[in-house]
C-alpha cells in the first residue's frame, strides 16, 4: 500500500513510483496535498481501486506530466460515480494511459489540456473511436492509439494536426488510408500496421509522395492489393528521407515496384510474406544506403541479380523460401559489410564457388534447402567471422573439410541431408565454440569414441550415418554440456555406458536403430531433465529399470521393438507427463494397471503390440480423453471390449484437446521428430511428420469375446480400426456409419453376425475393408464406397453372404419391386393361414360350446352319435 503520509512532501514536484508492480492504493486522496507537483509516474501501480484517481487529479493544477501506464484502470469516475466533464490540469504536456480499460469517454476528462499537450498515449485501451477534441491539439507531436477497437476509415478531424510527428494506429481494425493523410507533412514515423486495410485512396505513392520528412512507415500486416503499387513517386520533395519501409504480410500479389529506387535514404526495406512475384529488378542496387533487405516467404524467380552487389553497406539480406535459381554469383560476395546471407528454401544450383571465402564478416550463411553440389569449398576457411553454417539438404559430397576446423567462432554447424562421407576431421575438437552440429542423413563412417568431438557441444545429431563402434564409458566427461544426442539408425554395438545418468542437462537421447545389447542403466536420476528417450530397434534385454521413475519431465518415452520382459511397470506411474509411451514388439507380460487411466491423463499415444500381456482391458482405460492412438494388438488379452470407449474424445471429430505441460510446454514441432509405427490399411507404416493426426485402435489378434461396443461409432475421428483375429460375437453396430473418418476398417476372423449394416456405405474415406472369416449373412450392399472395394477375399469365410463381388447370388439378384413383392405375397400367406385358424376356432368352440351349455342337447348328440355307428356295425354285420 502507497502510504499516505505521502502527501505531507508539500513542496514535491517530482514523485516516480513506477513500475513498482506490487504497489497499489484505495484512497490517493493524499495526493491533492501536493499543489505544486508537476511529474507524476505511477506506471506498473494497481489503482483499479482508487475510485477518486481522477478527481484528485483535478486538484493539482501544475501537472505537467501524468504517467499511468498499466495501472488496470477501467473509469475515470469519482466516488460518486459522475464522469468528470472538465479538468484544471490545462497546462499538461504528456499522458500517458497506456495499457488499461478505458473507453473514449474517459478520455474526455482531458479536453481542456488540448492547447498545451505534446505527447498522448493511449494505446492498448478499449477505444472505438477518437476523442474529439484531439482536433484541437494543433501542438500534439506524438500520438499513440494502437492496440484498440478504432475502425473504418481514419477520422478527418486528425488532419488539423500539422505538427504531428508520430501517428500510431497499429492493431486496430482500419479498412482505408485516406488521399488526406499524405498532407501531414510533418510526419515523421507513421504506423499503420495489424489492421484490415484493403484500399489506399490514390494509392501509396500519391501518399508518399508529399511527406518528404516520413522516417518509418509500417503497412505491414494487412490486406493491402497490388493497385496500391501503381503509379511513380513524383519529385515533390527534393528528396526523401524515409529510412525503413515495411510492407510485409499483405497481399499485393505484383512485381516489386520500381519506384522503390527513389528512396534513396532507405535503410531497411521489409517486403517478406506479401505474394511478390517475378524478377528482383535491378533497381534496387540504387538503394545505397540500404543495411537491411528481406524478401523472404514470396514468390520471387529468375537469379539473384548482380545488382545486389552494388549494395555496399548491406548488412541483413534475406531472399529464402522463394524460387530463385541458377547459381551463386560471385557478385554477391563482394559485400563486404554482410553479416547475415539467407538463401534456403529456394532452387539455386551449381557448385558453392570459391569466391565465397570473400564474405569476410559474415555471421550467418543459410543455404539449406536448395540444391547445391560439388565439395565444400577450401575457401570456407576464410570466413573467420562465422558462426552459424546451413547446408542442409543439397546435394554436396566429399568430406567434411579439415580447413572447417580453422573457423575460431564457428557456433552452429548443420550438414544434414546430403552425400557427404568419410570420417570426421582430426582436429574437429579445435572448434571449441561448436554448440549445435547436425551431419544427419550422410554417409559418415568411423568410429564414435574416435570422433574429437569439442566439449562445447550441446547438440549432436548423427542420425542416419554409418557410424559403428560402442558408446565410450566416459562419454558424460567427454560430452558434460549435451543436451541432444540423437545416434539413431547406425551401426554402433555394445552396451549403454552408465555415465549417460551424470549428464543432467540431457533433454533428448535416441540411440534406435542400432545394435546395442545388455540391459537399460538403472542409474536416472531426479536432477535431469530429460524429455525424451529413444531406444527403439536395438537387441536391449532384461527389465525397464525403476529409476526411470525418477524422469518427471519425461514426454516421449520409445522402447519398443527390443527383448524387454517383465510385467507392466508400476513406477511409469510417476511419469504424469507421457505424451507416448511405446513398449512394443518385446516379451512383457502380466496384465494392464487400472491406474494407467488415473495417471496419464496427457497420453496420447500408447503402444504395446507385439507382448505377451493378457488379462483384461480396464475400463479406466476409457479416461485418456487425450488418446488418439491405442494399439494392444498381437497379445493375449481377453474380455470384452470396454463399453466406455467412446469416451476417448481425442478420437472425437472436433474435439481434440488443447494439452499443455507443467513444467514447460512440449513444442509441436518435436512431434516432426517423432516415429511410431502402425499397420493401417493393412500395411506397417511409419508415421512421422503428419503423426499428431493419427488416430487408430488396433486391438488385433488377441482372445477379446462379446460384442463390438455401441458406443465405438462415437469415435468419429477414427481412421483405422483393426479389431481382427479375436472372439468377437454379435453384430456389426448398424449405427458404424457414424465414423465418418474410418478409412480403414478390419473385423475379419470373429464370430460375427448378422448383416451388413447399410450404414457402411456412407464411410466416403473408406479405402480398406476386410469382414473375411465370420458369420455374416445378406447381400452386400453395392451403393456408395463398396464399389470402389474390389476383391471378394475381405469377405471369404461368410458363407451366407451374397452379391457382388462375390459368386454367390442372391436368390435372384431382385429388384427393388421384386423384393416388394415377395413381402406382398408373405403378408397374404399370413393373413390366409390367420383367416383358417380363427374360422376352425369360431367353428369348435360353435359346437364345442352349445353342448357344454345345453345338457339335453348335450344327450341327444351323444345318442345319435350311438345309433350312427349301431346301423353301420349291423350293416357290416349283413355284408
Amino acid at each position: 500500500m502507497i502510504p499516505n503520509n505521502l502527501g505531507n512532501l508539500t513542496r514535491l514536484y517530482f514523485l516516480d513510483l513506477s513500475f513498482n508492480y506490487w504497489l497499489h492504493s484505495n484512497d490517493i486522496n493524499w495526493i491533492s496535498k501536493l499543489s505544486l507537483l508537476e511529474y507524476l509516474y505511477l506506471s506498473g501501480v494497481f489503482l483499479a481501486r482508487a475510485q477518486n484517481l481522477f478527481m484528485v487529479l483535478n486538484m493539482i493544477p501544475s501537472l505537467l506530466e501524468i504517467e499511468l501506464m498499466n495501472c488496470s484502470l477501467t473509469k475515470m469516475q469519482s466516488d460518486d460515480h459522475q464522469f468528470i466533464s472538465y479538468t484544471n490540469v490545462s497546462i499538461i504536456e504528456s499522458l500517458n494511459l497506456a495499457d488499461n480499460g478505458l473507453d473514449v469517454q474517459d478520455l474526455n476528462a482531458f479536453r481542456n489540456t488540448s492547447t498545451s499537450i505534446q505527447f498522448i498515449d493511449v494505446s492498448h485501451n478499449n477505444l472505438s473511436s477518437i476523442p474529439f477534441w484531439l482536433r484541437n491539439c494543433d501542438k500534439l507531436d506524438y500520438l499513440y492509439l494502437g492496440s484498440n477497437a478504432l475502425n473504418g476509415s481514419l477520422p478527418l478531424h486528425l488532419q488539423n494536426l500539422s505538427s504531428l510527428k508520430l501517428l500510431d494506429f497499429s492493431q486496430n481494425k482500419y479498412e482505408l488510408i485516406p488521399l488526406w493523410l499524405g498532407g501531414l507533412e510533418s510526419l515523421l514515423y507513421l504506423n499503420l500496421s495489424g489492421n484490415y486495410i484493403n484500399y489506399i485512396e490514390g494509392s501509396l505513392t500519391s501518399i508518399l509522395g508529399n511527406m518528404c520528412h516520413l522516417i518509418t512507415l509500417d503497412l505491414s500486416g494487412n490486406q493491402i492489393h497490388g493497385d496500391a503499387l501503381v503509379g511513380n513517386l513524383q519529385h515533390g520533395c527534393i528528396e526523401f528521407d524515409l529510412m525503413e519501409l515495411d510492407l510485409s504480410n499483405n497481399t499485393f500479389n505484383d512485381q516489386l515496384p520500381t519506384w522503390l529506387e527513389k528512396l534513396e535514404n532507405l535503410v531497411t526495406l521489409t517486403l517478406h510474406s506479401s505474394l511478390f512475384h517475378g524478377p528482383i529488378p535491378n533497381s534496387l542496387g540504387k538503394l545505397s544506403n540500404l543495411e537491411y533487405l528481406i524478401l523472404s516467404n514470396n514468390q520471387l524467380n529468375g537469379t539473384i541479380s548482380n545488382s545486389i552487389g552494388q549494395l555496399r553497406n548491406l548488412i541483413l539480406l534475406d531472399i529464402s523460401n522463394n524460387n530463385l535459381f541458377r547459381d551463386l554469383p560471385c557478385s554477391i560476395t563482394t559485400l563486404v559489410n554482410l553479416k547475415y546471407l539467407f538463401l534456403n528454401n529456394n532452387n539455386l544450383s551449381g557448385s558453392l564457388p570459391n569466391c565465397i571465402g570473400q564474405f569476410a564478416n559474415i555471421n550467418t550463411l543459410d543455404l539449406s534447402f536448395n540444391k547445391f553440389s560439388g565439395v565444400i569449398p577450401r575457401s570456407i576457411e576464410q570466413l573467420v567471422s562465422l558462426e552459424n553454417l546451413d547446408v542442409t539438404k543439397n546435394f554436396l559430397y566429399g568430406t567434411i573439410p579439415q580447413n572447417l576446423c580453422q573457423l575460431p567462432k564457428l557456433y552452429s554447424l548443420y550438414l544434414a541431408k546430403n552425400n557427404l562421407q568419410g570420417k570426421f576431421p582430426n582436429s574437429f575438437d579445435q572448434l571449441r565454440n561448436l554448440r549445435n552440429l547436425d551431419v544427419s542423413l550422410n554417409n559418415l563412417e568411423g568410429m564414435f569414441s574416435e570422433i574429437k568431438f569439442p566439449k562445447s557441444l550441446a547438440y549432436v545429431n548423427l542420425t542416419n550415418n554409418h557410424i559403428t563402434g560402442s558408446l565410450p564409458l566416459n562419454i558424460a566427461h567427454r560430452l558434460p554440456n549435451l543436451t541432444h544426442l540423437l545416434l539413431g539408425e547406425n551401426l554402433i554395438y555394445g552396451s549403454i555406458p552408465n555415465s549417460l545418468c551424470k549428464i543432467n542437462s540431457l533433454y533428448n537421447l535416441d540411440l534406435s536403430g542400432n545394435n546395442l545389447v545388455g540391459n537399460i542403466p538403472d542409474c536416472w536420476s531426479s536432477a535431469q531433465t530429460l524429455n525424451e528417450i529413444n531406444l527403439s530397434s536395438n537387441k536391449l534385454s532384461g527389465v525397464i529399470p525403476s529409476s526411470l521413475g525418477h524422469l518427471s519431465t519425461l514426454v516421449w518415452l520409445h522402447l519398443n521393438n527390443n527383448s524387454l520382459e517383465g510385467e507392466f511397470p508400476s513406477f511409469l506411474r510417476n511419469l504424469k507427463h507421457l505424451f507416448i509411451l511405446d513398449i512394443g514388439e518385446n516379451q512383457m507380460s502380466g496384465t494392464l494397471p487400472s491406474w494407467i487411466g488415473d495417471i496419464f491423463s496427457f497420453m496420447q499415444i500408447l503402444r504395446l503390440r507385439k507382448n505377451k500381456f493378457n488379462g483384461n482391458i480396464p475400463s479406466q482405460l476409457c479416461k485418456l480423453s487425450s488418446l488418439q492412438i491405442l494399439d494392444f494388438s498381437n497379445n493375449m488379452l481377453r474380455g470384452s471390449i470396454p463399453h466406455c470407449i467412446g469416451n476417448m474424445t481425442a478420437m472425437i471429430q472436433g474435439t481434440k484437446p488443447r494439452v499443455s505441460l507443467v513444467p514447460g510446454e512440449v513444442r509441436y514441432s518435436e512431434w516432426f521428430e517423432q516415429d511410431v509405427s502402425q499397420i493401417i490399411k493393412g500395411r506397417e507404416d511409419h508415421y512421422t511428420r503428419n503423426l499428431k493426426l493419427v488416430a487408430n485402435v488396433d486391438l488385433s489378434n488377441n482372445n477379446l469375446s462379446g460384442p463390438i461396443p455401441e458406443g465405438i461409432n462415437l469415435l468419429t475421428a477414427l481412421q483405422g480400426l483393426n479389431l481382427s483375429h479375436n472372439h468377437l460375437s454379435g453384430k456389426i453396430p448398424t449405427t458404424i456409419g457414424d465414423m465418418k473418418s474410418l478409412e480403414s476398417l478390419d473385423l475379419s476372423h470373429n464370430l460375427l453376425s448378422g448383416s451388413i449394416p447399410h450404414s457402411m456405405s456412407s464411410l466416403t474415406f473408406l479405402s480398406h475393408l476386410n469382414l473375411s472369416y465370420n458369420n455374416l449373412s445378406g447381400p452386400i450392399p453395392q451403393e456408395n464406397q463398396f464399389s470402389t472395394l474390389n476383391g471378394p477375399s475381405i469377405y471369404f469365410g461368410n458363407k451366407f453372404l451374397c452379391g457382388a463381388p462375390l459368386s454367390d447370388h442372391c436368390e435372384a439378384d431382385k429388384s427393388y419391386s421384386d423384393i416388394e413383392g415377395d413381402k406382398h405375397d408373405r403378408v397374404e400367406k399370413l393373413w390366409f393361414y390367420f383367416v383358417v385358424a380363427l374360422g376352425f376356432a369360431t367353428g369348435f368352440w360353435a359346437v364345442i360350446g352349445s353342448l357344454l351349455l345345453k345338457k339335453g342337447w348335450r344327450y341327444a348328440y351323444f345318442r345319435s352319435i350311438d345309433e350312427a355307428v349301431h346301423r353301420i356295425n349291423m350293416t357290416f354285420g349283413r355284408n
